[in-house]
């Protein structure tokens, strides 16, 4: 019991420590230093350290004040820190991938139909007090990256027309993914199952994730499994190979709100509603360009596409 006790008194320590520390780079003084609305449940809004979450977080906090409520940004160091900090009450709300409940969260198999993940993550994370409130389109799921000219050169659009060609033209082809993609139920070996053929262990290279598209640009490999959320697929001239057999378990981006939150606050679900609704892959990767590799505020990008969207008031 005394055990327990000072594991939840540490946590608390660490989520302090990432807020003073979030708060500094996401947060303006301006939104700081608001008056707090008396009538309103003050919210806290939660993140992992990725800039698809950086800017998910800056859309829901500003429609959250928008409609008068007192905003925390807390932001994590990864899934594990930011679902143990909903699971102890720190944190009201974050966006979750539907794959990364199912499978890290609730130990489950990979469900590769986004429907039915989505439903079945939902009602498994009911009886634990947790809300999935409606998904977006916005997948960031794995993908097959190649540069653009080089599957334009070879005919290659889909994984279907990528593993002909490296049948009958270019058995040569490297890949490069990350260690963890090789060892995932739903990686390598599905890949090859799914598409009916066989990468030798010399043309499969292990690199770190954040590396994966420089070494397709510069032609270390011919194709990557990469995430199809990347920033630098359109800056590095790369298109994603589309997955004409469903290889790949759906990362459905989706708002979860602890049950007593939404419970106090109701009109929470319909206020966020509208974000879900808009994004999908092509404006959140612009999005992402824009903050990484323009250097953008991510405050203002997320402000300027919820006012183009009529999500926020000019």
């Amino acid at each position: 019991m005394m055990k327990r006790k000072w594991t939840w008194i540490f946590i608390g320590f660490i989520m302090i420590l990432l807020t003073s520390c979030s708060s500094g780079t996401l947060e303006k003084p301006s939104d700081l230093n608001q008056p707090l609305p008396l009538n309103k449940t003050k919210i806290t809004v939660g993140s992992k350290s990725m800039t698809e979450q950086y800017l998910l977080l800056k859309m829901t906090s500003l429609v959250l004040r928008e409609h008068g409520y007192p905003v925390n940004e807390m932001v994590t160091l990864d899934s594990d820190a930011v679902r143990s900090a909903m699971e102890a009450g720190v944190i009201d709300l974050y966006w979750e991938y539907t794959t990364t409940a199912r499978e890290y969260y609730q130990k489950q198999t990979p469900i590769f139909d986004p429907d039915e993940v989505y439903r079945a993550v939902s009602a498994a994370d009911a009886s634990k007090g947790i809300i999935w409130l409606p998904r977006s389109e916005f997948n960031s799921s794995w993908a097959l990256l190649m540069r653009e000219d080089l599957a334009h050169q070879l005919g290659i659009r889909t994984i279907s027309d990528l593993t002909r060609v490296f049948k009958e033209k270019r058995p040569s082809m490297k890949f490069a993914t990350n260690d963890e993609y090789q060892q995932r139920e739903d990686g390598i070996k599905r890949l090859q199952d799914i598409y009916n053929f066989v990468i030798p262990k010399t043309q499969m290279v292990a690199m770190d994730t954040s590396l994966l598209p420089q070494a397709v640009k510069e032609s270390r490999v011919e194709v990557a499994v990469g995430l199809a959320s990347d920033s630098r697929i359109k800056d590095h001239h790369l298109v994603i190979v589309e997955d004409d057999r469903h290889l790949f378990a759906p990362y459905h981006a989706a708002p979860v709100i602890l049950k007593k939150t939404l419970e106090s606050n109701k009109e929470i679900s319909d206020i966020i509603g509208p974000i879900a609704e808009v994004i999908n892959n092509d404006n959140m990767r612009d999005l992402m360009y824009k903050v990484d590799i323009q250097h953008k505020d991510v405050t203002q990008t997320a402000r300027e596409f919820l006012l183009q969207k009529h999500i926020l008031k000019r």
